[in-house]
């Protein structure tokens, strides 16, 4: 069978140098977990990689299209990733209709449905009233994870604040952690810019970020070889400390903290396009309040209406 014609019998769109679009393997994967009821990483890899043949694809290309198809996957809650003792394993979650003010913004977990592939299910064809429970996003999406971090740390809840009480929490853990020497400074970079461009912590360092230069508590990256490490530096005189958060995740949630506590934007919303650009790395759970409610145009950037605008602001923190 022509390749061509075995792409439009799987429903399979490849962009312009070859590579599969990743809401065709999103929709592979999820059918095939769907079906199978659990599905090991092995196991989905494998029937991909016989299913796309015909196509060519290198194998480095696939295996990286796949791993983000697959996060993509669990960050929105239509599967559950699990550790066997055969490697890491998946399985659908419950069906729900996710909606919010009201009408109908995604369906997750274990239904089948017909129509086009995506990345999200944002229509819900073929799939009848009753096969997946109703929920609004912002019950599925939970409290903000902040919160629930400033309390796992020791501290107090608090609701009605933003995440800039978390990182003024975490400036006092900083500043009696382990200690550490500056004496190899080209290793650690310290967010301590301002600004839309957010830039790397690269040698040199681009964007918000720059070499230590003077005293202060910051968000920091520091490289060992390959390996990054994201902490948070506390720098006073001559005696520097640090304190690692439990998670990178944790990490980012700290780095809207400081963003907010110095009066800058972690958003930039143009209510025109309906166009979200995060001016920070969202947060596991700020990135799946937009990749359930709208449609992503770049890395950090989302085709959201103004009411997800409302509930990713309020989420992350950033007053409207």
């Amino acid at each position: 069978m022509p390749s061509s014609t075995w792409s439009d019998e799987i429903k399979l769109v490849l962009d312009a140098e070859g590579r599969p679009e990743i809401y065709c393997v999103a929709e592979h994967i999820r059918g095939a977990v769907i079906e199978a009821g659990f599905s090991s990483r092995s196991r989905i890899t494998s029937g991909l990689k016989e299913a796309y043949r015909p196509f060519g694809i290198a194998e480095k290309t696939l295996a990286d299209v796949v791993d983000e198809a697959l996060r993509l996957l669990v960050l929105s809650g239509d599967m559950d990733e699990f550790s066997t003792a055969g490697g890491r394993g998946y399985v659908s979650t419950p069906p729900r209709a996710v909606t919010l003010a009201g009408r109908f913004v995604a369906l997750l977990g274990g239904v089948q449905t017909e129509g086009r592939p995506a990345l999200v299910r944002q229509a819900a064809e073929g799939v009848s009233e009753d096969a997946a429970a109703s929920i609004d996003l912002i019950e599925e999406l939970g409290r903000p994870q902040w919160r629930s971090l400033l309390v796992e740390l020791g501290g107090a809840d608090a609701p009605g604040e933003t995440p800039a009480i978390l990182y003024n929490f975490v400036v006092a853990m900083a500043s009696g952690g382990e200690r550490y020497s500056l004496d190899e400074p080209q290793s650690v970079a310290v967010l301590s810019g301002r600004g839309a461009f957010f830039g790397a912590p690269d040698i040199p360092p681009t964007g918000r970020w720059s070499k230590v230069a003077s005293d202060g508590c910051y968000p920091a990256a520091i490289k060992s070889g390959y390996v990054i490490k994201h902490v948070v530096l506390n720098v006073s005189g001559n005696r520097t400390t640090l304190w690692q958060p439990p998670t990178h995740d944790a990490w980012r949630w700290i780095v809207v903290g400081a963003t907010l506590a110095t009066g800058d934007p972690v958003l930039r919303y143009d209510a025109g396009a309906a166009k979200l650009d995060f001016l920070v790395p969202p947060p596991r759970q700020a990135e799946r309040a937009a990749l359930l409610s709208g449609l992503r145009v770049g890395p950090w950037s989302w085709v959201v209406d103004p009411t997800a605008f409302g509930v990713i602001a309020d989420l992350i923190g950033q007053r409207r």
